[in-house]
């Protein structure tokens, strides 16, 4: 019995431990098939990541505030703001903007714009393009949280009129983009769609229609404009006045042995500008001495009398000579002296503006006359051929704005005809040649001088009309429409409702913006 017992028993266990076996097999087999349905699920997800654009336009790569956005949304943003930097750049800059710019042969991420810091120029216009999405946001929060406010239809044909422009030029410049799904994407981005387009559009004429909704919305009576005004008239006030500076000698660091004897020989030379000024001052009586006292100290710089003469309102005249001027009355013919960084201005008080006069409303057909460059003759404005070049083109122009005028007073001398007049023969860009708003004011919608004089002479009203030659251009057909509310009116208006939107601004609630795993699907 115990030797078939354990016969039995050894082919029970041979079989146990079979079982057992094939058991650890399966598992093994299982763990391996789960193991590549994991990595091939893994592989998909991150093609997927990769190449899908669904993915870059509806996940959520960035929340300001309740406002989400997407990769394809900051790609918008990020190229609009490069293309903002850049012109800003190319305008202020001229021939030497390239070399304030990043190569467009690069990745902006693989060039460096602060070599202290290390930071990229993708990493600047980033920082720009997300404070510019904060901005909006905060906006656009505000908006939705007003029960009162309604995004205005003329706002939504906007937004509409928009995408058709973009559609208009694509069709345009067919040679350039192959269609508006080109167009858009060279301009925004790889991954945009007229969807995702027209839902930024629409996010973005929100945020600031509301804000323009909100500055528009503030109201003064004439008594708080007034007194306003009266309360800040040192800076709201225009001085008329002329001055030049006296240059104290210039002062090289490196030929004085200590810092000491550098700034002391620095103080000699503006101690020497300051008496040569005073000197000079002395010695003015009228406005003609000063024009001449100028001329005799600099004949570069002042050859012409209208070099040394300002009209500026109070606020733009500077921490050197504007306390002086603002902060006391003065008299025609005053004279002072005053030290900045390096000399000494000469100052000559001619008028104080209260601004008390009304802005003056106009419409005009300009005919230009031709260009004429001095630099091409020899001896620039002087040269005999270039005199007669420009007169030349000014008999041209004058005979093309005697034909149009003749035509205009002939139709009756309306607006309308103007207006009728003006498609076919004004060489003035603005919209309609409408010109509202017109002050006396280097700071605010001023004219030519010779317009002005006309606008502003005693007895000018609705209706009246003048061909005017001007220097600067050419010929103007000018259709005085009228005056409108008074420009010291105007300027507290604008101050205090500026002041009003900045607190408005200041009460919205701070926004962080918040990455999230998507914003790695972004472009830049």
């Amino acid at each position: 019995m115990s030797a078939t017992f354990d016969k039995k028993a050894d082919a029970a266990s041979r079989r146990q431990g079979r079982i057992q076996k094939e058991q650890q097999e399966k598992r093994k087999m299982r763990i391996i098939a789960v193991t590549v349905v994991v990595v091939l699920v893994v592989l998909f997800v991150c093609a997927l990541v990769a190449n899908s654009k669904f993915l870059r336009r509806s996940m959520t790569a960035l929340t300001i505030g309740n406002v989400n956005f997407t990769a394809v949304d900051y790609d918008y943003f990020f190229n609009n703001s490069y293309r903002d930097y850049q012109n800003y750049i190319n305008q202020q800059m001229g021939d030497y903007a390239s070399q304030m710019l990043p190569s467009t042969d690069t990745p902006l991420s693989s060039q460096i714009y602060d070599q202290q810091t290390g930071e990229t120029w993708a990493d600047f216009i980033s920082e720009y393009a997300i404070s510019q999405m904060q901005q909006l946001a905060q906006y656009y929060d505000a908006a939705k949280a007003d029960v009162n406010y309604t995004l205005p239809d003329s706002e939504r044909a906007a937004i509409d009129q928009e995408i058709t422009n973009l559609k208009q030029a694509a069709e345009s410049y067919s040679s350039m983009y192959s269609s508006f799904d080109d167009l858009i994407r060279k301009l925004y981005g790889d991954n945009i769609n007229e969807k995702s387009l027209r839902k930024i559009t629409e996010f973005v004429h929100t945020a600031n229609a509301y804000s323009t909704y909100i500055q528009d919305s503030f109201t003064y009576t004439p008594d708080q404009l007034t007194a306003y005004y009266a309360d800040n008239k040192g800076m709201l006030d225009v001085y008329t006045y002329r001055y030049f500076l006296v240059n104290a000698d210039t002062v090289t660091k490196t030929d004085y042995a200590t810092d000491d004897e550098y700034q002391a020989a620095q103080d000699a030379a503006q101690a020497a500008a300051r008496d040569k000024a005073t000197q000079i001052a002395a010695g003015i009586k009228t406005e003609d001495d000063f024009i001449a006292a100028a001329l005799a100290y600099d004949p570069v710089a002042n050859k012409d009398p209208s070099s040394t003469l300002k009209s500026y309102p109070g606020s733009w005249l500077g921490s050197y000579y504007g306390p002086w001027m603002r902060d006391n009355e003065h008299s025609y013919g005053d004279i002072t002296t005053a030290d900045m960084t390096t000399g000494t201005y000469v100052v000559f008080f001619i008028s104080r503006d209260s601004n008390d006069y009304p802005l003056a409303q106009m419409r005009q057909i300009l005919i230009k006359r031709d260009t004429v460059n001095a630099s091409d003759y020899e001896n620039g404005t002087d040269d005999p051929g270039y005199i007669e070049a420009l007169n030349t083109a000014d008999a041209a122009a004058k005979q093309r704005a005697d034909d149009v005028y003749k035509q205009f007073v002939d139709g009756g001398a309306t607006e309308d005809k103007l207006i009728e007049l003006m498609a076919d023969n004004s060489d003035d860009t603005t919209a309609g040649g409408l010109y509202d708003s017109i002050s006396k004011n280097e700071s605010h919608n001023k004219m030519d001088q010779e317009i002005e004089d006309w606008l502003f002479a005693d007895g000018r009203k609705p209706g009246d009309y003048q061909m005017i030659r001007t220097d600067a251009d050419g010929y103007h057909i000018v259709y005085f429409i009228g005056y409108g509310e008074k420009f010291c009116d105007y300027l507290a208006d604008n101050e205090m409702r500026n002041n009003d939107y900045k607190a408005w601004q200041d009460s919205l609630a701070a926004v962080t913006p918040v990455k999230h795993w998507a914003f790695r699907l972004k472009q830049n």
